[in-house]
């Protein structure tokens, strides 16, 4: 696995929003419905367009992650003003395990979050933060074998 350590400072996104109950495989099922949606009614295109920070790109932002349930933003890092119908949300500043995820979406992205959880995470010396997992999704052919985009994980050293 392909990884880099990285602090980042805080940064605010704009997108949409869906509050999901925490179950790994339904979630698995219910994001990419989610994503199909913002596609179908036009959204996915307003919140690329807003995208003029780092992070670039459309982002996949799990948040209020408290073992029962969580939002589930698709948005971008901006400092554009929020369109109607749309949210925002502060990404706190925080340590982060950046890895690099090649192939077509949503299966490539969900292998990769699979092992980092149960192959990387136990074995890095580092744990969990109280921070947003985050999905990086540049623009580009999303089916392609070669596709990039990368996953943030939100860590602090084992005491």
């Amino acid at each position: 696995m392909n990884y880099r350590i990285e602090k980042k400072e805080a940064f605010r996104i704009v997108g949409a929003k869906k509050h999901f109950d925490l179950n790994t495989e339904e979630n698995f099922k219910e994001v990419p419905q989610f994503w199909g949606e913002v596609f179908q009614n036009g959204m996915f295109g307003e919140i690329s367009k807003l995208s003029n920070q780092e992070p670039l790109g459309v982002l996949g932002v799990s948040t209020c992650m408290n073992g029962k349930d969580f939002d589930y933003y698709i948005a971008a890092a901006t400092n554009k003003p929020i369109p109607e119908n749309m949210y925002e949300y502060q990404v706190p500043e925080t340590t982060w395990a950046i890895f690099e995820c090649v192939g077509p979406m949503p299966n490539a992205i969900q292998d990769l979050q699979k092992r980092i959880i149960t192959e990387w995470l136990p074995t890095s010396g580092y744990e969990y933060a109280d921070a947003p997992d985050i999905e990086v999704y540049p623009s580009g052919d999303t089916s392609s074998l070669n596709y990039k985009c990368e996953v943030w994980l939100p860590i602090t050293k084992n005491k």
